[in-house]
């Protein structure tokens, strides 16, 4: 072998070597459902931000909080958005899981009634029908509780009529409910086809962590810093350029009317569910894992440590873009 020769493999190999040090890291991000609500996860990826730090980010929707963040712990997925008591419950069963930040710190839940309903708070629901989603889910645990602060016994004061997740809205539209319990977009639908919006349970309870950022025990922290900063990132353009969230929620849901798209995507801005960073204030969490204590969805809020890893988010959280 030439001197030349041994200079070009050398060469070679030194560039095959710096390209493998500058590659991107890559992780899989699992979704409970493809949603308006993980927007945030979806704007950042579309305006690059994962990739200005130095992420490649594959987005998986899998159909439920619980096979989202089943993913993560069988390592189909590095992340996963959804409410953080599944983490807790998850952590309390052994699983190696943990919460890294927050992306929704108010709850994404309205109330909505038919033009003719007089509401004049919780109390005034005393006799009528209202459409929930079927238990276990944030939106009606939120609701009885709701209820429950009013003086109302819901079993006895209110007709339930509890359906599939997704169809709250129906009962509605064909009158045999008064109010519907409702997520986005269905508040925007339900407003499009003349209902009211009478509450947002975003200002009924104030600060409640709605959705976070789970991984696992054994993620490297260099790709959990990554993940977490891409999402701040697009938490704060989104607060930042309304205009620019409402255009990626377009393209986002194509098939759905623009204007109840547009309609979703502002309210959970104005309403302060959209988080303004990826920081978990801590009695946004408690509240949040205290009133799934109180109805029985889980046994306590895990006092282990192990289960938050805030440490990325805290210190992200400060950044300005």
């Amino acid at each position: 072998m030439t001197r030349k020769t041994t200079l070009r493999l050398a060469a070679a190999a030194a560039c095959l070597l710096s390209a493998s040090a500058w590659a991107n890291d890559k992780a899989v991000v699992s979704a409970a459902f493809k949603s308006v609500f993980y927007l945030p996860v979806y704007f950042a990826e579309e305006h690059g931000y994962f990739k200005d730090e130095g992420l490649d980010v594959r987005i998986d929707v899998a159909s439920s909080s619980t096979n989202a963040l089943a993913a993560v712990i069988s390592k189909s997925a590095d992340f996963s958005l959804h409410g953080p008591e599944w983490t807790a419950i998850s952590f309390g069963r052994g699983a190696p899981v943990k919460v890294v930040g927050g992306t929704l710190n108010r709850l994404g839940v309205w109330l909505t009634c038919k033009s003719s309903f007089t509401f004049d708070g919780f109390k005034s629901l005393k006799g009528a029908k209202i459409s929930t989603g079927a238990m276990p889910t944030t939106s009606t645990s939120a609701f009885l509780k709701l209820v429950k602060n009013a003086g109302l016994d819901p079993k006895k004061d209110l007709d339930l009529l509890e359906v599939p997740l997704g169809n709250e809205v129906g009962p509605l539209s064909s009158g045999q409910a008064d109010c519907a319990v409702l997520y986005e977009p269905g508040a925007s639908q339900a407003e499009a086809q003349g209902f009211k919006v009478v509450s947002a349970f975003s200002r009924e309870i104030g600060p409640y962590t709605f959705s976070a950022i789970s991984t696992r025990q054994d993620i490297e922290p260099a790709v959990s810093r990554k993940f977490v900063s891409g999402i701040d990132r697009a938490l704060k353009a989104i607060h930042k350029d309304p205009e620019a969230a409402v255009k990626s929620g377009l393209k986002l849901f194509p098939n759905l009317d623009p204007a109840v798209v547009r309609a979703s995507v502002l309210r959970l801005i104005n309403d302060g569910v959209f988080a303004d960073s990826v920081a978990l204030p801590p009695q946004s969490l408690n509240d949040a894992l205290q009133t799934q204590v109180d109805l029985g969805n889980l046994k306590a809020i895990p006092t282990d440590p192990k289960w938050l890893d805030l440490g990325w988010s805290n210190e992200i959280a400060k950044k300005t873009y």
